[in-house]
């Protein structure tokens, strides 16, 4: 788009439109772009975007079976959303998981909820459950009807799309939400999708802390089915996927620069279809923008 281009912002009504945006401790680290193009659709969706000027790990790192206490790292940051009136977009699936863990466990669980009153009682916080927790994803599968009137031009590449683990599974936990939801969307939006056999397979990140073979094996494959079934571009909406997915590569081809696939999260995918430039999204990807897009 040229220089003069700027975004239309939708004015949404009937939600709570001040939200914060959760990104996770890998995402934090390693993924500002992901971050940022997640602030700027979001943005020109009509929310809100405000800050916590303080929060912490979900607990990621110590559960299961390190501590029962990992619940008060995710009521910590739950009861400062809640005290400042926002609901939480998360932008990894495990976060998603922990902070509605929580909030089922405070529900239905009077042990824990005495647990979680007392810990932040220490730091004068309380927190009643009243935080809405949506990853990324979610929010933009609920409101594609507006994000159809944001589509500024046409993606000319084929994209697979990973869905985060933990989005899926334990249905107690994640809902009721489809992975084929996300892939409708898309293709609704014009999107070229293709299908591959290890789609709903882990991409291995997890293997990575414990077994560092399995884990790139695992992401190998994955990598693999997609671009050998016609895809161009990888796209994640999770910290650890791109970390696996994109970081990794170097170590998964480390002779052989034709079998990598080049790798975007899911925010970046929608901000080019709003128009917005690679270099606002962070994009370094001359291998894709050589394919062109269709105004």
């Amino acid at each position: 788009m040229n220089g003069d281009w700027k975004p239309t912002v939708l004015v949404l009504e009937g939600v709570n439109l001040k939200t914060i945006i959760f990104p996770g401790c890998m995402v934090l680290a390693r993924f500002h772009e992901y971050e940022k193009a997640s602030e700027m659709i979001l943005e020109q969706l009509g929310f809100e975007i405000t800050q916590l000027s303080e929060f912490c790990c979900c607990g990621a790192s110590l559960m299961p079976g390190v501590t029962d206490n990992w619940i008060n790292l995710s009521a910590y940051t739950l009861a400062l959303a809640e005290k400042s009136g926002a609901d939480i977009v998360t932008l990894c699936g495990n976060c998603t998981s922990n902070f509605r863990r929580t909030n089922l466990y405070l529900s239905k669980d009077p042990k824990i909820s005495d647990q979680i009153r007392s810990a932040l009682g220490k730091l004068a916080l309380s927190y009643s459950g009243g935080v809405n927790v949506r990853h990324l994803i979610e929010v933009l599968i609920d409101r594609q009807k507006d994000i159809r009137k944001l589509v500024q031009r046409q993606l000319t590449f084929k994209v697979a799309v990973a869905f985060p683990c933990q989005l899926l599974r334990p249905k107690a936990i994640a809902g009721i939400i489809n992975a084929q939801d996300l892939k409708v969307m898309l293709k609704s939006l014009g999107v070229k999708i293709i299908d591959y056999p290890q789609e709903a397979e882990c991409c291995g990140a997890t293997a990575l802390l414990f077994d560092e073979e399995l884990g790139i094996n695992k992401g190998m494959l994955k990598l693999e089915s997609a671009k050998s079934h016609g895809a161009d571009v990888f796209c994640s909406s999770c910290g650890n996927c791109l970390y696996q997915m994109d970081r990794y590569q170097n170590k998964m081809y480390p002779n052989n620069s034709d079998q990598k696939i080049p790798v975007i999260s899911l925010p970046q995918l929608i901000g080019l279809l709003f128009g917005y430039s690679e270099e606002s999204l962070h994009l370094r990807l001359p291998e894709v923008f050589a394919l062109g897009f269709e105004q």
